[in-house]
Order: structure tokens, then sequence, then C-alpha cells
């Protein structure tokens, strides 16, 4: 199973936000093998920036949010033309652009989506909690 995180997965995997997450989504972002899209870099690190977030990494890490997921082994999802298309042709079951971006990668590629988003299963993609 090919694993990609979405922001709220990031945040509460990591102990920020309040949230609790399955064992089996516990584990799957523990395996060592799990992708982040760059838009979820964007969506996180602009949360940050309008000071709705902090930054999810351990406390006193003084780099970037890209630098944090390198060092934590997450993986970068590619961002790919067709996907970018295939994310504006899906279905408007979600408004929300970034995971808008989330699905299409996860439907070209076969992936599952550790997240907590009831829609994502909408469009036919495989999820985890």
């Amino acid at each position: 199973m090919t694993l990609i995180a979405d922001a709220c997965a990031l945040i509460v995997f990591h102990g920020y936000g309040g949230q609790t997450m399955s064992i089996a989504g516990q584990a799957a972002m523990s395996s060592g093998d799990v992708f982040v899209s760059p838009i979820t870099v964007w969506e996180i690190s602009r949360k940050t920036a309008l000071g709705k977030l902090e930054l999810p990494a351990p406390p006193g890490f003084a780099g970037s949010l890209s630098e944090w997921l390198r060092e934590a082994g997450y993986r970068i999802l590619p961002m790919t033309w067709d996907a970018c298309e295939r994310a504006n042709a899906l279905p408007m079951h979600h408004k929300d652009p970034m995971d808008r971006m989330l699905i299409a990668a996860a439907l070209d590629r076969r992936m599952t989506v550790i997240t907590d988003d009831e829609v994502f299963p909408q469009y036919g993609v495989t999820t985890l909690w």
C-alpha cells in the first residue's frame, strides 16, 4: 500500500491539534514510507504564516517545515500536470483545492490517503485514519 498523508494527518500524528488517530493510522504514519505533497507543505506553511497554526515540528526545532519533513523521513510526492488537470475535472464533492489535488494524486497513483476527511471516499479514494 502506497501512502500519502494530508495536513491533518501530519498535525495529529505529531501531537498537535488535540485529535487522535487509530492504531492503524499511527502504524501507517510510523511506517517510514509516507509521501507528502508539496501542496500540503504549502497549506501548512500558509496557515503557520497567518498565525492559525504552529509549525508541527518538535519543540526547539529551528528549521523549516520542509527540513523537518525530510529529517522525519517523509517522501516528496511530485506534482504532475495530469494530477493538476484531474483535480479540476473532479466532481465538486469537495471544494478545498488542496484536498482536490491530493485526491487526484491518490487516484492517479492508486495511493491510500491518511486523512479523517469523510469526503475523500466519495471519489473512490481509499483512506485510513
